[in-house]
């Protein structure tokens, strides 16, 4: 989850005609192809376009010459992260405009090209949903499901179910039992079939006298029974988990901010350090394994689980003096600073076991790997190939590199984008969940097998 009280200022006052903007999208296809002096990496001539149109026609596909590293002498963006990418301005050169408008942009020709497929799709506002924050995608394969959370104050216990046996889904308002309030990070288990949460809301007054602290729970998608595994650290409050994954002995790792106080679902300040967790089931041992992000944010294992990715959405932080959104859309202050210069990154370390049983996971190697295009890194997922599938969090996209953080394309949206999720028989739908809106995109990227995830 991230946020920012400028990005949200500017997007709620465009959120009056939200859902039929975001229906009429992008074009599906344009006619115009590339001449051959301008291939990738290609021509470095300054005088050659910095993009052309490229790929198959289900959809607007742009590749950018040389990553676009090289820019006329006009060019210039603005540093604040509501500005995107595509919001530079590049007077010099006509074909900045394909990157502004593509679906798909593409960084690695190549292998951007094997990750579209023959027939890219990117399907735009076939859900309408309320402008607030959506999280915690999570598909269940054996009735066909996706469940996603929404987020915001003054508590929202209810989530999202898509199903996925109709086209377009037929969506309804689920609530387990007990309610879980306020999920941000979520992941389905085909070892038990429960769907695990990340749960950041702490709230003494919920409704009909309920108290919930923020932690670790999960439900079964076919009763919608739940339970709590874990809401403390020796009496410490959590300041708000925000996403999880489960590493190769069953072990439980979230990651911690206090994105819950900021936006008000928490009564609690934080209490601990922002940090990366390891929670094990079978012992209900929680220890600490990383604290030196700033907002520690998405988190997965590589599919061999020996390298771990976290983000880090550092360049928003905590601030006493509350804002408001526009138009008080969503009627509740937003206690959120934001530094252009702070971590939005991507960072990996090395795993390793250790310990009397062998089991025990020590971290080292810290180093970056990603740096975000704009905005800042939010929930992130690995491809069944081993690609990193990062959600811009304030940005409107998805932006895909290999294990070594070499980008290789984007997925442009007309939303901010904080979580993503795979689902279909072959696993190559992708669904992009954020603030005000969900998109399908339809390509060859494949999500992993969670049964075999790791190989």
């Amino acid at each position: 989850m991230a946020l920012s009280s400028s990005f949200l200022a500017a997007f709620l006052v465009a959120a009056a005609s939200s859902v039929s903007q975001v229906a009429h999208a992008m074009p599906g296809s344009i006619v115009m192809r590339a001449t051959s002096n301008s291939s990738i990496p290609g021509n470095s001539s300054s005088s050659s376009p910095m993009a052309r149109v490229c790929g198959p026609n289900t959809a607007n596909v742009t590749c950018l010459n040389r990553y676009g590293s090289l820019l006329p002498p006009s060019y210039s963006r603005d540093p604040d992260p509501s500005i995107g990418y595509t919001g530079a301005e590049v007077p010099d050169d006509s074909s900045w405009s394909l990157v502004q408008n593509a679906d798909f942009v593409l960084f690695d020709e190549k292998r951007g090209l094997e990750i579209l497929g023959s027939a890219p799709k990117i399907s735009r506002g076939i859900i309408p949903v309320l402008n607030v924050i959506h999280e915690a995608p999570v598909f269940v394969p054996g009735i066909n499901k996706l469940f996603v959370t929404q987020d915001g104050p003054p508590g929202n216990m209810s989530m999202l179910q898509l199903d996925l046996n109709t086209d377009p889904p037929a969506v309804s308002l689920i609530e387990t039992d007990p309610p879980i309030y306020q999920p941000t990070g979520g992941l389905y288990n085909p070892k038990d079939g429960m769907v695990y949460l990340a749960v950041h809301g702490n709230n003494g007054s919920l409704p009909n006298g309920q108290k919930q602290h923020a932690g670790i729970a999960r439900f079964d998608p076919k009763t919608l029974k739940a339970e709590w595994l874990v809401n403390n650290y020796y009496g410490f409050n959590f300041a708000g988990p925000n996403d999880l994954t489960i590493d190769p002995v069953g072990d439980i790792w979230f990651t911690d901010t206090d994105y819950a106080y900021v936006i008000g679902v928490s009564e609690s300040p934080k209490q601990l350090q922002l940090a990366t967790w390891r929670y094990r089931p079978s012992t209900g041992q929680v220890q600490v394994m990383d604290t030196s992000l700033d907002y520690p944010n998405g988190i997965q294992f590589s599919r061999d689980g020996k390298t771990l990715y976290v983000a880090d959405s550092g360049l928003e932080s905590y601030n006493p003096v509350p804002t408001r959104g526009a138009g008080d859309f969503y009627n509740y202050p937003i206690r959120i600073q934001f530094n252009s210069t702070g971590p939005r990154n991507v960072f990996a370390w090395d795993v390793a076991r250790k310990g009397q049983d062998g089991t025990h996971p020590v971290i080292t190697g810290k180093r970056v790997v990603f740096q975000s295009l704009e905005g800042a890194p939010d929930g992130l997922k690995i491809a069944a190939n081993g690609y990193l599938v990062i959600a811009g969090g304030l940005a409107a996209g998805v932006d895909i590199t290999d294990e070594l953080g070499n980008q290789i394309a984007r997925i442009q949206t007309s939303h901010p984008v904080e979580n993503i999720q795979w689902s279909g028989d072959d696993l190559k739908t992708l669904w992009l969940v954020g603030i005000g809106g969900i998109t399908k995109v339809e390509f060859d990227l494949a999500g992993p097998d969670l049964a075999n995830y790791y190989n």
